[in-house]
């Protein structure tokens, strides 16, 4: 059973993690922060190891509760560091999972990887709460964000309209700070009377996020454009997934779908900004071209499924090839 002082927090993302670090120390009087983030070499290392240690190892006596708060540690396995450090740190991670800390104390260690099959990882595993926001290939953090957006509106009592959470992360990213903060501007902007988020609201206020990143819809928004060399582009940040081929054949066939339906008319399920956005790259092509491109990229999805083809650089060759303009449509 975990001890309630004893906290992990694992994660890229320095917001959700800083969050959580806050929930795990609560409203201890006194906060020690150990602050590994400069800690390069082995002797820093060590070094910051020691001073976590001292101040866990000392319990609160002039405040009545007390948090060491270990930050930025990335030489936790799964990241760098020489074998003196790994083997300091599994002898840390075994007093640690020994210690009976009272009840106005707690130690809170976070760092941005860890690798869950090292000894100090299982060492703790039993004995520390831990909390790992894990990394995601890009489409998934699309989906995160989308998700995280929404539940931050909410927080501060505000709503999407239909599609705008996801031009909202377009424009900001998928950085947890940056969408808090943004969601923040959003509520000011609004004021008390306005709860629903509209298109023309995000375009007239949300900036750009500091860790902002190409997603998914980069791609689909290029070939909506007709812009090969965009499409290029965007599809070199996906490259290097796993599950690249399956993914995006997927995310392209389905693509060509919804501008089809929305040149023979069938919006009736489409939210009222996709539909509005779809319809002005479906004005770039004849019905004729997004049958054969759907079609194109539906038989590729099939055959990289069951493992006919390798299909990484198909999906490169068949968009290039939809993508040329009919002799009736230049």
């Amino acid at each position: 059973m975990s001890a309630p002082g004893l906290h992990i927090v694992i994660g890229e993302d320095d917001y959700l993690v800083d969050q959580a670090v806050k929930k795990a120390i609560g409203d201890c009087a006194a906060v020690e922060v150990v602050d590994s983030l400069n800690a390069t070499n082995a002797d820093l290392q060590l070094a910051d190891l020691r001073r976590a240690d001292e101040s866990v190892s000392t319990p609160p006596f002039l405040e009545p509760s007390k948090a060491t708060w270990w930050k930025n540690v990335g030489f936790l396995p799964g990241g760098k560091a020489s074998e003196d450090v790994k083997t300091a740190l599994e002898k840390f991670a075994a007093k640690l999972a020994s210690l009976k800390l009272p009840e106005n104390q707690r130690f809170v260690l976070s760092g941005p990887r860890l690798l869950k099959t090292s000894v100090f990882a299982k060492r703790l595993a039993g004995a520390a709460q831990i909390v790992s926001f894990a990394a995601e290939k890009p489409w998934d953090t699309a989906r995160s964000a989308v998700m995280r957006a929404t539940e931050f509106a909410g927080e501060s009592g505000l709503t999407f309209a239909p599609g705008v959470a996801e031009k909202f992360v377009s424009v900001v990213g998928a950085d947890a700070r940056s969408i808090a903060s943004e969601i923040g501007k959003m509520r000011d902007y609004l004021g008390e009377e306005q709860n629903v988020i509209k298109a023309e609201d995000v375009a007239e206020v949300t900036s750009p996020g500091a860790k902002v990143e190409a997603e998914v819809w980069d791609v689909t928004d290029a070939i909506g454009n007709r812009n090969s060399a965009a499409a290029l582009a965007a599809l070199k940040k996906f490259e290097l997934q796993n599950g690249f081929a399956v993914f995006m054949s997927g995310v392209i066939e389905k693509f060509f779908r919804q501008l089809l339906d929305v040149k023979e008319g069938r919006t009736g399920g489409m939210n009222p900004y996709a539909a509005k956005k779809n319809a002005g790259f479906a004005s770039k092509w004849e019905t004729p071209e997004l049958r054969a491109a759907r079609a194109r990229f539906l038989d590729l999805r099939e055959k990289v499924v069951s493992g006919t083809v390798s299909g990484d650089v198909l999906v490169v060759t068949t968009l290039l090839r939809v993508m040329r303009r009919s002799p009736t449509h230049r």
